[in-house]
């Protein structure tokens, strides 16, 4: 694959992070890797907090941020500025592929996936 490894990798732990961010302590992160002659696809899912079609929509725009009821319980600041989906999504469109996210909605997990080119 000719990919630039740094950005790759900033999709990455963007997406992991998230997935931790936003799943229960005893709840579950999956990560699959699938390919064949055309693409590499990583998907990530979890058994997290869930999003609604709404929140789909505009998750990877600048600034777009969810409220997670986890914040609650964590005591702590989740620290998000709302750049790290938008940032990704531009990474792996300047990498010729596609990111996107897909839930059943709240309290019902997430999965986020993105497919590039196999060159």
């Amino acid at each position: 694959m000719n990919i630039d490894e740094s950005r790759i990798e900033l999709v990455l732990t963007n997406l992991i992070s998230n997935a931790i961010k936003y799943t229960p302590s005893k709840g579950k992160i999956n990560i699959k890797i699938k390919s064949d002659d055309k693409f590499a696809q990583i998907i990530i899912k979890d058994t997290g907090v869930g999003l609604t079609k709404k929140e789909i929509e505009g998750l990877f725009k600048k600034f777009s941020r969810i409220e997670s009821p986890l914040k609650k319980d964590l005591d702590i600041d989740l620290g998000s500025t709302g750049l790290g989906l938008f940032i990704s999504k531009e990474i792996i469109k300047l990498h010729g592929g596609e990111i996107w996210a897909e839930s059943e909605g709240k309290g019902k997990g997430s999965t986020f996936i993105f497919k590039i080119p196999v060159i």
